[in-house]
């Protein structure tokens, strides 16, 4: 991680993307302090994996309902932080109070015991025990629901976890602590952190830590799991995406739009399952772009000619814009087509436009780089062995969708190399199911039985005699 002198790192100051004013100051622990919290975490996990599932499970319930009581106080600070718009904020809160009630409810089919046939006169169990204290590095795109996927399992597998919380969103892991604190989590089986990445790097080591689980930009997962491999740390690594849209000739193009649109600029597009590059049979490219257009959002300052507000907000910080812009410049220089947004605008914030663009180069940045934000490039193609082509092309296997045909559209799924394919939906990550890439895109899984699994350890017991 990043060479930053620890002792000296901080406090980070916290900013309004919407109008660029100084919200807060959020203090960052010292490298001194790294010992301590990984100490203290190990201390707390006998306690912990030795009280009762159920009762962990009543605990982490509890937590889930202080948290849903505090949304609609929580959604306007964390939209002011993030630069969400509050019904954004309100939705993903929601989304991370249903991911730690399904933790809850699916933890005790998935923790029971597994006969296996008898074997040399044996019989066989396996048993699914906690596997240990957890860190987890929360990125700040999403932090309420990747902060439930995490810590909901962990804590009803027996697991104590330490949150390497993201600077830019303070007021969700607030919450969350506020809510452990109410429902009457033990001390230490819960601590959110604020870190420079030098000092996350040192928890990234610690042997205290049986599993690290991070969500975060492909670059930084490499180094996250260099340093975890020092003390044979597994890691679950929910990394970057690069998400194509292929769109077929035969496919309802109003249908396509309506769910693809939203997928694309929700959060200001800064999702790495978001779809970011639309290959598009070249019989409805034109069509499909002009609905596309038609569909994209305005910022939430603005207004629609009907009067309704905007439903787009800025992106989180100046770097952010600057690299989108980049990307859009790195484009049109190549020979692409704006069709939509493609400037920086004036005034306070960090606002950036829903930008569509055509007649993209294929080696420009934007279709090899993942975006992370509200660009669409339009690409054409003109038979499906080219679509797969293009939609395999980069180094990210995270996301995919498909409209068309549904025969077509099967025939599609099983080419496309992506952790999951959304046919004639733009499906969102829930609760019940596996969520994990492939390639660049990481390895393991957050969500489902699968996710709860990583924070256990599984032991083969067997028995003779009778």
């Amino acid at each position: 991680m990043e060479a930053v002198r620890p002792e000296t790192a901080g406090p980070v100051a916290l900013s309004d993307p919407r109008t660029g004013e100084h919200l807060a100051e959020v203090p960052l622990m010292p490298l001194t302090g790294v010992e301590d919290v990984a100490r203290a975490a190990a201390e707390a996990f006998p306690g912990w994996a030795g009280t009762p599932l159920a009762e962990r499970c009543a605990l982490v319930l509890d937590m889930a309902r202080h948290l849903e009581k505090d949304i609609d106080d929580l959604a306007p600070a964390f939209s002011q932080e993030h630069g969400k718009t509050r019904d954004e904020a309100a939705a993903e809160l929601a989304r991370a109070v249903e991911m730690l009630r399904w933790a809850a409810a699916a933890a005790q089919e998935v923790t029971a015991d597994s006969p296996l046939t008898e074997r040399g006169g044996a019989r066989r169990t396996v048993t699914v025990e906690p596997g240990g204290p957890v860190l987890a590095i929360v990125p700040w795109n999403f932090p309420a629901i990747v902060l439930a996927r995490k810590i909901g399992p962990a804590l009803v597998m027996g697991c104590p976890v330490v949150v390497k919380a993201p600077d830019e969103t303070p007021a969700v892991a607030a919450a969350f602590g506020r809510a452990a604190t109410a429902a009457g989590l033990p001390p230490g089986t819960v601590r959110f952190v604020h870190t420079s990445p030098s000092v996350a790097d040192a928890l990234v080591r610690r042997p205290e830590f049986a599993t690290v689980t991070f969500t975060g930009s492909t670059r930084v997962g490499r180094l996250v799991a260099a340093s975890a491999a020092a003390t044979l740390t597994p890691c679950v690594l929910e990394l970057g995406g690069h998400a194509p849209a292929v769109v077929t000739a035969d496919a309802d193009l109003d249908a396509a739009v309506a769910a693809l649109a939203p997928a694309k600029f929700g959060s200001t597009g800064q999702s790495c399952g978001a779809p970011s590059r639309f290959l598009v049979d070249r019989r409805v490219h034109d069509a499909f772009v002009d609905k596309l257009v038609a569909h994209a959002p305005l910022r939430d300052d603005q207004r629609t000619p009907s009067g309704a507000p905007g439903t787009m907000g800025p992106l989180n910080n100046a770097r952010q814009r600057e690299r989108i812009h980049a990307l859009v410049r790195d484009a049109v220089r190549g020979g692409a087509r704006v069709r939509l947004g493609g400037t920086v605008p004036d005034g306070p914030g960090h606002y950036y436009p829903a930008t569509v663009l055509t007649d993209v180069p294929p080696d420009a940045r934007v279709l090899a780089e993942e975006p992370f934000g509200p660009i669409a490039p339009v690409l054409a193609y003109d038979d499906e062995d080219t679509a797969v082509a293009l939609a395999n092309s980069t180094e990210y296997a995270l996301s995919a969708y498909v409209f068309g045909d549904p025969r077509r559209t099967e025939r599609l799924c099983r080419a496309l190399d992506a952790g999951s394919v959304s046919l004639n939906c733009a499906a969102g990550a829930a609760p019940d199911a596996p969520l994990g890439g492939r390639a660049a895109s990481g390895y393991g899984y957050e969500g489902g039985d699968q996710g709860l699994l990583a924070f256990g350890r599984l032991k083969i017991r067997a028995t003779g005699g009778r």
